[in-house]
């Protein structure tokens, strides 16, 4: 009897500490799949872009690499770089000048504030940026840089487009799997915003547009 009595105990013990393991805010589970819907939205975005960067007229590409081109590359589809981040807007929104990739006049754009967030279990944040002129008062830009530059993905950056948030809200989306290249990426005729150096993440980000290889 004693025996059993110990016995059950002994499970208990291990059923709790086990209990205790999985509800920790430190440790970590396992990676997840994405949803078949989102992972399929994501491939279809995909394949519209390589169509117009085949057919379209404003295609960063050439008639020679049109020719040639054979689809854009990315990583796969991954829900963890599909963020929840704290919106923290500026007191005064303060122009925000971007240097070019090239020679030529900084693009316009205003200081909206920032997003902060968790990416790899380390704390992250981005400059969130609105365009000044035409086209630029419903989303933010956010161009940024990390670990994969010059690797992986393109040397000098990726971007991000979001929806201008509303007036109430308080925390954002950040989908890296949307994360593309600027048109310099492709075509060096062109000159691109570069991401300030306030807008680097200590942590790789394996998701959304790799490097461009004709």
């Amino acid at each position: 009897m004693r025996k059993l009595l110990l016995l059950g105990l002994l499970l208990a013990v291990i059923g709790l500490f086990y209990y205790s393991w999985q509800a920790s805010p430190d440790a970590t589970p396992p990676p997840l799949a994405p949803s078949p819907t989102y992972a399929a939205q994501v491939r279809q975005a995909r394949q519209q872009k390589d169509q117009a960067f085949r057919t379209d007229a404003g295609s960063p590409l050439d008639s020679a690499q049109r020719a040639a081109f054979g689809g854009l590359r990315y990583f796969k589809p991954d829900e963890a770089y599909r963020v929840t981040a704290r919106l923290v807007r500026a007191a005064v929104p303060t122009p925000e000048p971007l240097a070019l990739t090239s020679a030529g006049k900084p693009d316009a754009y205003v200081r909206y504030g920032t997003a902060e967030f968790e990416l790899g279990g380390q704390p992250q944040k981005l400059l969130l940026l609105q365009k000044q002129g035409l086209g630029g008062a419903n989303e933010l830009f956010v161009p940024f840089t990390d670990p994969t530059n010059g690797q992986q993905t393109y040397a000098a950056g990726r971007y991000l487009d979001l929806p201008l948030p509303a007036p109430a809200a308080t925390e954002l989306t950040l989908d890296f799997n949307a994360a593309y290249n600027p048109f310099c990426a492709y075509n060096h005729h062109y000159s691109c915003p570069k991401p300030p150096s306030e807008s680097r993440l200590s942590v790789p980000v394996l998701a959304g547009e790799q490097q461009y290889h004709p």
